[in-house]
């Protein structure tokens, strides 16, 4: 299977360690990996992108155009990153935005309603880092896992396959088995 592995940590960052983790699980399993760095992607959206959004022609950017070949190429998205607020870091959510415009995460049929763009993507998959527990994200309702986990499932295939793990943090040996755990079905 080719994956897309978005890449949200700061490489500086000690919890790092988890995208090193995930490529090791994915490779040793035979998968075609290509791991994108969104750390420092510029998450804000041009004026000129934001007229361009609902024409014809969304991509005009050549960092987004690269991303969107990248993720029409593949059958499956692994997101990683620090969890942060209860959401995704801000380059990881300015990247859902700019990529995944109309055309591209979703098109619309001929009677006007939402249907998936990403039919090619037949698993989606979220691995984070998090210093809260399980049940204070909860009580947060999670919304890092409900945009990659829940949300980009409905603009892909239709049986596509989810996963979620939120490990600790700093992430540890523990985190680490959990990943390659829930790494070893895909």
């Amino acid at each position: 299977m080719r994956v897309l592995l978005l890449d949200g940590f700061d490489p500086a960052e000690a919890d790092h360690r988890l995208v090193d983790v995930a490529s090791a699980a994915l490779n040793s399993k035979g998968h075609e990996l290509d791991v994108l760095a969104v750390h420092g992607f510029n998450a804000t959206m041009s004026e000129a992108e934001r007229l361009a959004y609902h024409s014809e022609q969304p991509v005009i950017s050549e960092d987004v155009s690269d991303s969107v070949t990248r993720v029409r190429a593949v059958d499956a998205l692994l997101f990683c990153y620090p969890t942060v607020a209860f959401t995704v870091p801000e380059s990881l959510k300015g990247w859902l935005e700019r990529v995944l415009v109309p055309g591209v995460a979703f098109v619309f049929n001929d009677k006007h309603r939402l249907r998936p763009g990403m039919t090619n993507i037949r698993r989606v998959g979220a691995l984070t880092t998090s210093p809260h527990d399980r049940w204070t994200r909860l009580r947060r309702r999670d919304s890092g896992k409900r945009t990659t986990a829940r949300t980009l499932r409905l603009s892909a295939h239709r049986r596509c396959r989810t996963t979620f793990v939120s490990a600790p943090s700093p992430f540890d040996e523990t985190g680490a088995a959990r990943v390659r755990r829930a790494l070893r079905r895909w």
